[in-house]
């Protein structure tokens, strides 16, 4: 099973649509040759002046082309007898674009050219598709079915009806608490491909764990009518059934490294804009009582590993807020802090340095907020889920930061992270980016 937001599926299907792009640009071509240079019975010669090869209307076809092939299935990963996309109505579709294309360019189109075009086009876009499938073939993904065994043995049933040889499955798992916990069972799962959850109904800690194991890249699972109500988007199927994925997907694959892209592009942009309150905060802090502009505190990042978060110093004495043994925070204007350091924090000034820590890639523009490590493993005592916001990188801003209060409760923090992760798009990022801002700017601070 190929998931939508890999890069070997992305690779193929630029592929495959450049091929077709090509395709149609060439079937033009070598029809207008044919009209221009050989005589047919009551077909007179196409005279250039009548219909020009120039990039509008060599685009339009190939275009067209691309389109009518999408619109009728040929870019969709479904395997299904029922539902595999037909040439000819490809074919068709795309008569109709270069029709309906034709006459909003105001463009004068033979009527033999629309016609004969899409007729070459279906005998060599098979030919196209046996020579990728040939040059560069599907892989056969070594999958895990975790499920009880009656819906494994209909989830392979579902397999072999569709045809589908996509996926060979390599093992079968139960999905029960004490096989997961198996360290053997856990490398297995670990190290193969793709793990398909196949029992919708199993506890729904089962996904919880199968996400710990796998890390972000998690896995596929059947829907169940619960789930439906929520998904979004479909992954893919077993014969006819719906998968979802459960992942952290801005930690894998292609949107990784979006992500990753972003943080960098968006750093240089904040770090290029907010130079002169990097120096009005350094002159401060020195001015005020001559210590340290810069501090580091230890915070639990990716994977679960320490690293050293760069903040404007904003107290006196130790660089940590106290925290209280239920987990919640001092009060926001403790005697400890200091007069530049109550106004860096109102507007999230103190926060700029974590920039460099992007930039090292320890952390990102958005993603969950990180904790001390005391803090983390003493809420990991009540809370042994809160582990899984460390499968992405901590972010400057995150969806809990904005959306809850500033002593927000872990189990809170840990739904609003998850969603996060397991929603993730460009344009998420971009919205908690602004309303972090605009907070800054609106003194919405500690």
């Amino acid at each position: 099973m190929i998931r939508p937001k890999s890069l070997e599926r992305l690779l193929r299907l630029a592929a495959l649509a450049a091929g077709d792009f090509l395709i149609g640009w060439w079937a033009l071509w070598v029809v207008v040759e044919l009209r221009r240079h050989v005589d047919v019975a009551l077909i007179p010669l196409l005279p250039p002046e009548k219909f020009a090869l120039d990039l509008p209307n060599m685009a339009l076809f190939a275009v067209s082309l691309n389109v009518a092939l999408a619109l009728s299935g040929f870019y969709d990963d479904r395997m299904a007898l029922r539902t595999r996309p037909s040439f000819i109505t490809a074919a068709v579709i795309h008569t109709a674009l270069i029709a309906i294309g034709g006459a909003a360019l105001v463009r004068p189109l033979p009527r033999t050219v629309i016609f004969a075009v899409p007729i070459l086009e279906i005998a060599v876009l098979p030919l196209w598709r046996h020579l990728l499938g040939f040059v560069a073939p599907i892989r056969t993904r070594e999958t895990i079915l975790v499920g009880e065994a009656r819906d494994v043995v209909e989830a392979i049933s579902g397999l072999h009806l569709s045809g589908d040889r996509r996926v060979r499955v390599s093992e079968v798992c139960r999905p029960r608490p004490d096989q997961l916990s198996d360290f053997a069972v856990q490398a297995d799962l670990r190290s193969v491909e793709e793990v398909i959850l196949v029992s919708p109904d199993a506890d729904p800690r089962i996904r919880l764990e199968l996400l710990r194991i796998r890390g972000a890249r998690g896995f596929l699972m059947l829907a169940s009518h619960v789930d439906a109500l929520l998904a979004s988007r479909t992954r893919g199927w077993i014969g006819d059934q719906p998968l979802v994925e459960v992942a952290a997907s801005c930690g894998y694959g292609v949107s990784a490294a979006v992500k990753r892209s972003i943080d960098l592009v968006g750093t240089a942009l904040l770090m290029f804009v907010s130079a002169p309150l990097w120096v009005l905060a350094w002159a401060a802090i020195r001015i005020e009582d001559g210590g340290p502009a810069l501090v580091r505190q230890r915070r639990v990042g990716l994977h679960g590993e320490t690293y050293g978060m760069w903040k404007f110093r904003s107290m006196r004495g130790s660089a940590d807020p106290e925290v209280h043994e239920d987990g919640r925070r001092s009060p926001p204007h403790s005697e400890r802090v200091t007069r530049v350091g109550s106004l860096l924090r109102r507007y999230h000034v103190d926060e700029l340095p974590q920039l460099i820590n992007v930039l090292s890639g320890q952390m990102s523009l958005v993603g969950p907020r990180p904790e001390r490590p005391e803090l983390t493993a003493r809420i990991l005592k009540d809370l042994p889920d809160f582990d899984l916001r460390s499968l992405v990188r901590p972010g400057i801003a995150g969806l809990a930061q904005v959306s809850g209060e500033y002593d927000t409760r872990p189990e809170v923090k840990l739904r609003y992270d998850l969603m996060y992760m397991c929603d993730w798009s460009v344009w998420l990022d971009v919205r908690l980016m602004f309303r972090a801002v605009a907070a800054s700017l609106a003194g919405a601070g500690r």
